[in-house]
């Protein structure tokens, strides 16, 4: 191979490796239950890892903690529920860096979840879905 080419792919191997932050502290996603007299119930998931279903009082938190992949592709996605009006409700809870900057988050994300729907760090980001 030309030394040319190998010292392009050596520029873009460390240039990919720069992009991408540094990974030694985990992301922490906290998921707090404002819904009051409502049992939050949570299922947490994503390519390589399947949390299981949690139930989460009022007023009460759960915690999850991960490290983004090499390639940045992390997805964490969770499903919300509760009794009543409050049908099951998808969201992306995480996204590795190689989705650009509109990730929620990167290494601390928190979730409130209200009766009037999902906050992102402080921030309304979706509503409840529609009672099918």
């Amino acid at each position: 191979m030309p030394a040319a080419i190998v010292a392009v792919y050596v520029l873009v191997v460390v240039l990919h490796l720069m992009m991408k932050p540094a990974t030694c502290i985990p992301t922490v996603v906290t998921m707090t239950n404002d819904m009051d007299g409502e049992v939050l119930n949570v299922h947490c998931h994503s390519a390589e890892d399947d949390l299981g279903w949690h139930a989460v009082n009022f007023q009460s938190s759960y915690v999850i903690s991960f490290e983004d992949n090499f390639t940045g592709t992390t997805l964490f996605t969770c499903d919300f529920n509760a009794n009543g009006p409050f049908p099951t409700t998808s969201i992306i809870v995480f996204r590795g860096y190689a989705y650009g900057p509109n990730m929620p988050c990167y290494a601390t994300c928190t979730w409130t979840v209200k009766t009037s729907g999902f906050f992102d760090n402080g921030v309304f980001n979706t509503p409840w879905a529609p009672r099918v």
